[in-house]
């Protein structure tokens, strides 16, 4: 099947308190080559998606949810009465209104439009014959974080997953695995070479280092191509 963006909603889960970073401020609000993160994870998504969805904690009052707003991102909060990724993927799913949703955590400052495409596609890009869950598995973990869910699956499944105290996405998926449903596809690391040779779409910034890190690839990648780099 064809992927076509009118079928796939980008959430992005923003509740993180970005506390190995040893920062005041969320991670996604801090800056690499001049752009916030979050902007640049807006941006790759809005070229594959029709509709963008950013989830936060249950009160969370900082300036992510203002960012979110001003890059027309459609804002929510944990399923309540839980917190955690796992609520944060079941309110995203929720809330969205595509048959499919690409859910990102909000620290991948270089996720690929292309990747995303090729897991859509295997989902089953449109219609409902082959509505699969798209998992990439890299270096024999799973990364439910960056993943591709059909709702009609999923929503009920961590609803289920959350009424019965699970707190782990990956933990609630190998559950499904085991069960053989929800279906789902897992994306081997030969898949993922096929348009992110690198893998770097999977990076994610957790500590200083990261972050450090991340800046010195934002480099190297406007050395390539000087004028990606807009200011935000």
């Amino acid at each position: 099947m064809t992927f076509e963006p009118s079928q796939l909603t980008g959430i992005v889960l923003a509740g993180g308190r970005s506390t190995r970073l040893d920062s005041t401020q969320s991670k996604l609000i801090t800056r690499i080559d001049g752009k916030k993160i979050l902007a640049r994870t807006a941006d790759a998504l809005k070229t594959v998606t029709s509709e963008l969805i950013l989830v936060g904690r249950q009160n969370q009052n900082d300036k992510v949810f203002d960012l979110g707003i001003s890059l027309n991102m459609r804002v929510v909060s944990d399923t309540e009465p839980y917190s955690g990724p796992l609520a944060g993927i079941h309110a995203g799913l929720t809330a969205s209104t595509t048959p499919f949703s690409f859910i990102v955590a909000g620290d991948h400052p270089f996720i690929s439009p292309k990747l995303i495409a090729a897991m859509a596609t295997a989902a089953g890009g449109c219609g409902d014959n082959a509505a699969y869950a798209v998992i990439p598995q890299t270096d024999g973990n799973l990364q439910p974080l960056h993943a591709i869910y059909p709702r009609k699956y999923w929503v009920p499944h961590f609803a289920q997953a959350l009424s019965e105290g699970e707190t782990s996405p990956r933990r609630s998926i190998e559950k499904a695995t085991a069960a053989n449903f929800p279906p789902l596809t897992i994306f081997t690391d030969e898949d993922i070479a096929q348009t992110d040779p690198d893998k770097i779409s999977l990076f994610d910034i957790d500590t200083p280092e990261n972050l450090n890190f991340a800046k010195r690839i934002a480099e190297a990648q406007i050395s390539k191509d000087p004028t990606d780099h807009s200011i935000d």
